[in-house]
C-alpha cells in the first residue's frame, strides 16, 4: 500500500476555498435555524443531531485542509457530498421519516430556503473540488 502524499499548494488552494464556501453555507443555514420564529425546539431531534454533526465535521474538514493533512481531500469529499444529500433529504423533500424537517410543509420564508440551498450547493462544491483534488494527486 502506498503512503498518502501531502497535497501540493496548487491542489490545496481550491480545496481551502471550497472549505471556506462550505463554512459560509453551513453558517447561513445554522443562523437561519436560530432566526426562525418556530425556534430550534421545533426541529426534530434527529435533524438537530445531524445538523450538529455537520457543524463538527465542517470544522474538522477545514482544520485538516489547513494543516495539509493527507486525508483532507478524502474527508472533504465525504463530508461535502453527505451534507448536500442530507440537507436535501431533510429539508427539500416532503416528510418521509424522523429525519425530515420539510420546508415545503412548513411555509418558511425565502431566506430559509436560500440558506438551505446555499448549504446544499456549498456541500456539493466541496465534494466536487475535493474529489478532483484527490484525482489530481493520484
Amino acid at each position: 500500500m502506498l503512503a498518502a502524499q501531502p497535497r501540493t499548494r496548487a491542489q490545496l488552494e481550491p480545496l481551502v476555498l471550497a472549505n471556506l464556501i462550505f463554512v459560509l453555507g453551513v453558517a447561513l443555514h445554522t443562523s437561519d435555524h436560530l432566526r426562525q420564529v418556530r425556534g430550534l425546539a421545533a426541529v426534530p431531534p434527529a435533524v438537530l443531531t445531524g445538523g450538529t454533526l455537520i457543524l463538527v465535521l465542517t470544522v474538522t474538514t477545514l482544520v485538516l485542509t489547513l494543516r495539509r493533512h493527507p486525508s483532507a481531500a478524502m474527508v472533504a469529499t465525504v463530508v461535502g457530498f453527505t451534507a448536500a444529500i442530507g440537507v436535501t433529504a431533510s429539508h427539500l423533500l416532503p416528510t418521509w421519516s424522523f429525519l425530515s424537517d420539510s420546508y415545503p410543509e412548513l411555509g418558511l420564508d425565502a431566506y430559509s430556503w436560500a440558506a438551505a440551498v446555499a448549504e446544499i450547493l456549498a456541500g456539493a462544491i466541496l465534494g466536487v473540488v475535493a474529489f478532483r483534488s484527490r484525482a489530481a494527486a493520484d
